[in-house]
């Protein structure tokens, strides 16, 4: 918590910086700009000195540990991309894919389950997910923004509900630090986790969009757009498109001689995720702790940055050693990765520190002392969703906000006489919200990042589809505070379950009417690239 506020202030460079980009697509300058406000504010209102603040920021927040180490695990997922396309195996595998992929229902629905299937971080799914499927995408002709967004959607809201991710560790010691300084609440973190995530209902909303949108052949918004340009003109980005990474394989010829092998893809990509879940639990204790308590210790940050460095040395020795290249064409093309992702680098760098500035001047405190002032327990669930979904949104970051919202959501709970349960799921997926939201979000640059998307267009095609999740899940936390849940209805409790159905088959019905009914498909308020 920041020792000083700034009140309504505290929110002029978030908002400055996330405008700004949306308008004129000039993300670092509009992050930097955003930046040189805040920081001028924190420094008396001295604009020069306010400059020299600002490229301090940007040095403490690039050393930050986990940020600095996440860095690195960009580069190196760069040089894996570059040798990726060195060796041909996304291209083998792609090819094998392909074959047995039909239709763009099946690309969509295939690019869903494989962002699901990798569970254990967010940042490895995004990665793996959008390399192997952007050029299948390609081939059936759908948008990078599609692509995104189903990065996007399959990703966080899977990981953050996960029993076995590298979320559920920082989740639950948050529960579990806040619950034991309440003295009258007896209660093990782990199972307010578990009793939690019925609540999450914008995390599970966003996933169940996503498969009604594809099974239904749906969209609306700049989204509908963006897939009516890819389907009919063959244009998977926008003309005037400014892709967060270019990731061109042809840039990066693999030679001649080489019989490209599906494996030469998947070999690392296993390496990957078998030692980031390793990783995990040994960063945590493990063996000594069960793999549980393990989880909540562990240094997630070190975990993924062991597997990317595995996966490149792994892809080092298939290139020299069975694909028999040579150590100069295999150090080109890291270079050539590291070109890739120099861009994303520096967005993420500027996004963190804006992130930083923006808590610094006491954006989570303003918002909350806001929200302190209207709640009841009823209506709880539904203003700490909104508070987190603000919060997280103007600072970028969902662990962020979930480190400020639980010293005040938990003992408020606890007094008001609300469920435990609910005021967490409403912090754990209010945060996700808005970072889902924010183009300051590290996780939403990820996905325009591999999707090889524009990264305007990508929050501009996925704003409405969020804002709509988060529309019935605000209505869903009302119901739960004022005692639907708890209804018996025929002999049977109403639990969050059943406000979850009725939610689902909310987001259908809403979904149809703006799909086929309401004339949603002008282009993005902020500017799209298909303009």
């Amino acid at each position: 918590m920041s020792e000083a506020t700034y009140g309504i202030i505290s929110l002029l460079p978030a908002l400055f910086a996330i405008i700004m980009t949306l308008a004129s697509r000039q993300v670092l300058l509009s992050l930097f700009t955003g930046i040189w406000i805040g920081a001028t504010i924190l420094v008396g209102w001295n604009p020069i000195g306010g400059a020299a603040y600002s490229l301090q920021l940007v040095i403490n927040s690039v050393t930050e540990p986990f940020n600095s180490k996440l860095l690195l695990f960009t580069f190196l997922s760069g040089a894996m991309l570059g040798m990726i396309f060195l060796s041909g195996g996304m291209n083998a595998l792609a090819q094998r894919i392909i074959a047995r992929i039909k239709t763009r229902k099946q690309a969509e629905i295939g690019t869903g389950i494989l962002g699901m299937l990798i569970f254990v971080d967010s940042y490895a799914s995004t990665m793996i997910t959008g390399s192997v499927m952007r050029p299948i995408t390609d081939k059936f002709d759908i948008s990078r923004e599609k692509l995104a967004y189903l990065l996007d959607s399959t990703t966080s809201p899977v990981v953050s509900v996960a029993v076995v991710s590298t979320w559920v560790g920082f989740e639950v010691g948050l529960i579990r630090d806040h619950l034991s300084s309440i003295s009258s609440v007896d209660k093990s973190a782990f199972v307010v986790f578990l009793q939690s995530i019925p609540f999450r209902f914008y995390s599970l909303l966003a996933v169940t969009l996503v498969f009604i949108l594809i099974v239904m052949e749906w969209d609306f918004g700049p989204m509908k757009q963006a897939e009516d340009r890819a389907r009919n003109e063959g244009k998977v980005l926008g003309d005037d498109a400014d892709p967060l990474i270019e990731t061109r394989e042809e840039d990066i010829e693999t030679p001649d001689h080489v019989d490209a092998r599906w494996w030469y893809f998947a070999a690392p990509i296993v390496a990957l995720v078998a030692v980031t879940g390793f990783g995990l639990l040994y960063s945590g204790g493990w063996p000594s702790k069960v793999p549980v308590e393990a989880l909540k210790g562990a240094a997630t940050a070190d975990a993924i940055l062991w597997g990317v460095f595995s996966a490149c040395a792994i892809l080092l020795a298939i290139l020299v050693g069975h694909a028999r290249v040579e150590l100069e064409a295999v150090s080109d093309s890291i270079f050539e990765g590291f070109k890739m992702v120099i861009f994303p680098i520096a967005v993420l760098s500027l996004a963190w520190t804006i992130g930083s500035v923006s808590e610094a001047l006491g954006v989570g405190e303003y918002v909350v002392s806001i929200s302190q002032g209207i709640i009841t327990a009823p209506m709880l669930p539904a203003v700490v969703f909104i508070t987190a979904a603000i919060i997280s949104f103007a600072i970028g970051t969902s662990w962020g906000t979930m480190s400020i919202m639980f010293p005040v959501t938990m003992p408020l709970a606890v007094q008001l006489g609300a469920p435990l349960a609910g005021a967490t799921g409403a912090i754990l997926t209010g945060s996700l919200f808005g970072d889902h939201c924010s183009p300051i979000s590290d996780t939403t640059v990820m996905s325009s990042m591999f999707a090889g998307a524009d990264h305007v267009d990508h929050v501009n095609t996925q704003i409405p589809y969020a804002l709509l999740c988060g529309t019935v899940a605000t209505g869903l936390f009302l119901a739960s505070g004022y005692g639907v849940s708890s209804l018996t209805l025929f002999g049977y409790t109403v639990g969050p379950f059943v406000l979850l159905a009725v939610g689902v088959v909310t987001l259908f019905v809403a979904a149809y009417i703006l799909s086929e009914h309401a004339d949603v498909g002008a282009p993005a308020v902020f500017g799209s690239s298909s303009d």
